[in-house]
Order: C-alpha cells, then sequence, then structure tokens
C-alpha cells in the first residue's frame, strides 16, 4: 500500500480529492485506526466551528461601518470553507494540551482566544471590520457585549488598530480586537465577558501548542487576551502590560 501523506489526508478531510484518491485514502484509513482517528477528530471540531459561527457567518455588518459602494458584507464562502482547514490545525494545537481542556473558565477562554487569532490573524483580505469608523465599531461591539469595549492604543509598541470583530460565545458574545505592526505582524486582542470573575487575576501567560503567545487576565466585567504567533514573550508581555494598564485603570 503506498503511504498517504499528510497533505492527502488534509485534502480528504475537506473533501477535495478526486474519487481514484478517495478511496485510496480511504483504504488507507481502514488500515490505520490512528490516522483515521485523527482525521474524524478535524471533523468533528470543523462542526463544531460551523456550529459555533453559524449565527454570525450572514450577519450583516452596520450600514455605517461599511464602504459606500458595498452595503452589506458577507464573509466569503472560501473562508468559510477554509474553517475546516483552519479547525484541523487548531486541533493539532490542543490536542496534546490536557491543560487547555474545556471546564476551567480560564483556560477555556484562552483556548477561544487562541482559536479565533488562528482564524482571522492569517487572513488578507477581510480579518476584521474596518477601523476608519473605529467609534462606531467599538460602539457596535459595546451595545452586543453589553460593556464598554475599548481598543487600548499599542502605537508605543509600534503597533496599529487594524479594526474588530464580534465572535459567538457560548453564553454570550465575544469580541475580537486586531492591531498590526509595521513589519506585518499581528496581535489580537480577545474580549470573553462570560467568563469575568470576582477577582482581578492580573497577568497569567499560556502558549498553544502551535507557538502561539498568550498573556491574559480576568477581572469582574471581562476576561481578555492578548496573543501573537510571532511576538517573542518579552515583547508580548510589554504589550500586553500597556493593555492591561489602561483597561484597568
Amino acid at each position: 500500500m503506498t503511504p498517504i501523506g499528510e497533505a492527502q489526508l488534509q485534502a480528504y478531510t475537506d473533501d477535495r480529492l478526486a474519487d481514484e484518491r478517495h478511496h485510496a485514502v480511504e483504504a488507507w484509513l481502514a488500515a490505520h485506526p490512528d490516522d483515521a482517528a485523527r482525521i474524524t477528530a478535524y471533523r468533528n471540531l470543523a462542526e463544531q466551528w460551523r456550529a459555533a459561527y453559524a449565527a454570525v457567518l450572514d450577519e450583516p455588518v452596520p450600514q455605517e461601518l461599511l464602504p459606500r459602494r458595498k452595503r452589506r458584507w458577507r464573509l466569503p464562502a472560501a473562508m468559510a470553507a477554509g474553517l475546516v482547514v483552519v479547525a484541523s490545525g487548531a486541533w493539532q494545537l490542543f490536542e496534546q494540551a490536557p491543560h487547555y481542556l474545556p471546564g476551567n473558565g480560564a483556560t477555556e477562554m484562552v483556548r477561544r482566544a487562541a482559536l479565533a487569532h488562528a482564524v482571522y490573524a492569517p487572513e488578507v483580505n477581510h480579518p476584521v471590520e474596518a477601523a476608519s469608523g473605529k467609534d462606531e465599531l467599538l460602539q457596535w461591539l459595546s451595545e452586543r457585549l453589553q460593556m464598554k469595549v475599548q481598543a487600548p492604543s499599542l502605537e508605543a509598541a509600534g503597533l496599529a488598530f487594524i479594526g474588530g470583530r464580534l465572535l459567538p460565545g457560548e453564553r454570550a458574545p465575544a469580541a475580537l480586537l486586531m492591531y498590526e505592526g509595521r513589519n506585518g505582524q499581528r496581535v489580537t486582542l480577545y474580549w470573553g465577558p462570560e467568563f469575568r470573575r470576582q477577582r482581578e487575576t492580573g497577568l497569567v501567560h499560556a502558549r498553544a501548542d502551535n507557538g502561539t503567545r498568550l498573556y491574559y487576565w480576568l477581572d469582574d466585567e471581562c476576561a481578555y487576551a492578548v496573543a501573537s504567533a510571532e511576538l517573542g514573550d518579552k515583547e508580548l508581555l510589554r504589550i500586553a502590560k500597556m493593555a492591561h494598564a489602561q483597561l484597568e485603570k
């Protein structure tokens, strides 16, 4: 039996193989239960992502946030389909990280923040709603999260605010703000009000298996996570301290 590589397994997961190769991969999986279990896990996670984001995939953005030439934006079909691929990668981030298992509020929030960063930070065409209407965007997010959403200034770290987007949550909506550096590196700030706790935690470090670094904290209004796949711990901590100081003042 000819060995099946990871690229073909991923293509099989996404239903992108021709019939001949599809049957060949099925035969391989029948003889390799570990790979079969992994592909099943990828598909299950992809379904979870589709279900989680179904409520916002077709949600219209407020008219004042859109360019005049395009009065209604919907998530491109390619990106929607691409959630399967991203979800597969996201499973690899966490399948060997028991400290990120759901159940604990902080670790579940970190898991969601890292997944959101993995989905949107690499996106080129439409990672977030444009920051040209920054005040309107933040007001809209504030209304949806039922709390004041702010975009802390990270210009001292060479990062410009480029926009934000609404995300689903299990019990309440969440938000993702995005910043970009001069060299194209991106940092996200996740807002998860459903994970708030009575006492403020201070900054805590976490790291996903793909190398995405996060600093997060929780207070009595919200949980926050600053994430980057490109910056080192020292630089990300400096950025997280800036955000923390402005949001907790």
